[in-house]
């Protein structure tokens, strides 16, 4: 199985994740960073915090099927369980 590593790994987390309120419907590597996200367009600056990958996989498993993102890449899903879709970054902002 894929898998992110280390655990110590640094992210880049919403508030809604950090604070476990909703799942993380979107990952982005993006700069050579991990973003992980509920996916909302509700965040100001100072939502973001950053942890371990570690800290994400181990409530949600599923993450690890990201781990293999190219730079430039984000995936997305529906809900938690669903089928990731990845789309290269620039498609999606233009």
């Amino acid at each position: 199985m894929k898998k992110f590593a280390p655990d110590n790994l640094k992210t880049y987390i919403c508030s809604h994740i950090f604070e476990n309120s909703r799942p993380v419907l979107l990952v982005a590597h993006e700069d050579g960073d991990w973003i992980f996200s509920c996916g909302n367009y509700d965040h100001d600056e100072k939502d973001w915090k950053v942890v371990g990958v570690g800290h994400l996989t181990s409530r949600d498993e599923t993450l690890n099927e990201c781990s293999d993102l190219h730079n430039g890449f984000e995936a997305e899903r529906s809900a938690a369980g669903k089928t990731w879709i990845r789309t290269k970054i620039d498609e999606v902002n233009c």
